[in-house]
């Protein structure tokens, strides 16, 4: 597909079409995937951090099982908590964190996960990557859900290199279609884990490789559609 066609608009529906039927086909059911509510996707993304999606897998079903809810944490002592996150490391560390969010949501929220993206970036440890999961995964509300690996894939999408997660983050509010954004949110996450891994992308397995500079950075022929490219992104990106 060639740039020099394609509008601003354009660029948006085939990146957000592209990506979700991607995801429809490479679908993972994980546990916190399913039946999920904001409650269980705040834990399993804390529990996700730094740590592997197999590892997560064998314990999430348990800490669920262990803590159904904000006040089981609460009224649980913090040794309790640590003991059931020993088998992922970081233990102590994230133990003292869900315990100081429990108390928040306990005693600020009534036992309920806040629904607002302003409120749920002032939780102890909760930044906008987790933000926007619990928005998008956990409420159904459309929200950007920006983590490491969706930084890398609009890294090398746009072309456009910032240390502003900001800059990404606004992009990405455009991209996030009304429907079907936890299925996109969720193709953007896997892409970037699965497909362009920060050692070796997998360019040609890529859906949108033709809509990507650093896949026209490769070929000589393809200046002209990365210059095209890299102008329809630049647009995209400013306020």
């Amino acid at each position: 597909m060639g740039c020099n066609n394609l509008s601003e608009d354009d660029v948006v529906k085939e990146i957000r079409e592209r990506v979700i039927a991607w995801e429809r086909s490479n679908w993972a059911p994980y546990p916190w995937r399913v039946n999920r509510t904001p409650y269980k996707v705040l834990i399993a993304e804390l529990l996700l951090k730094r740590t592997t999606r197999q590892a997560v897998a064998r314990e999430y079903p348990k800490f669920i099982e262990r803590f159904p809810d904000f006040n089981a944490i609460y009224n649980a002592t913090l040794e309790e908590v640590v003991e059931a996150f020993r088998h992922l490391g970081l233990y102590k560390q994230r133990a003292v964190q869900l315990k100081r969010i429990a108390k928040i949501i306990i005693e600020k929220y009534n036992g309920e996960v806040p629904d607002k993206w302003e409120e749920l970036v002032s939780l102890p440890g909760i930044g906008v990557y987790l933000a926007g999961a619990v928005l998008s995964f956990g409420f159904g509300k459309k929200a950007p859900v920006l983590d490491s690996n969706v930084i890398r894939l609009l890294s090398r999408l746009t072309g456009i290199k910032t240390k502003r997660n900001q800059d990404y983050l606004r992009l990405l509010w455009k991209l996030v279609p009304d429907k079907d954004h936890d299925l996109f949110n969720y193709g953007m996450i896997d892409l970037g884990a699965l497909v362009c891994h920060y050692k070796k992308p997998r360019c040609e397995s890529c859906p949108l490789k033709d809509l990507c500079v650093y896949y026209s950075n490769k070929s000589i022929k393809n200046n002209k559609n990365r210059d095209c490219l890299i102008n329809i992104y630049k647009k995209l990106i400013k306020e």
